[in-house]
């Protein structure tokens, strides 16, 4: 009884950490007049930019102290290294 007590308690305590993890947080960019440039969409360490058709502008992922950024075709079009 004691180990299934533990092991719900380990449960309900990791399950949020998971879940923050992987939340997705939406933005958008105007221009100063108000006019939208692109939204973009953040999930963990993946981000995408599209402009405001919807049209895959860039895609980026961050691992480690890396950011990669790519075009929509997959080239690589910038990695940028934190010290």
């Amino acid at each position: 009884m004691k180990k299934i007590a533990t092991l719900v308690a380990c449960l309900c305590l990791m399950a949020p950490y998971a879940h923050g993890g992987s939340e997705t947080v939406t933005s958008e960019t105007r221009s100063p007049s108000g006019k939208l440039l692109y939204r973009s969409k953040t999930t963990g360490n993946k981000t995408e930019a599209r402009s405001p058709s919807g049209k895959l502008l860039m895609k980026s992922k961050t691992t480690g102290n890396t950011t990669e950024v790519r075009s929509p075709s997959g080239k690589l079009l910038q990695r940028i290294k934190e010290k």
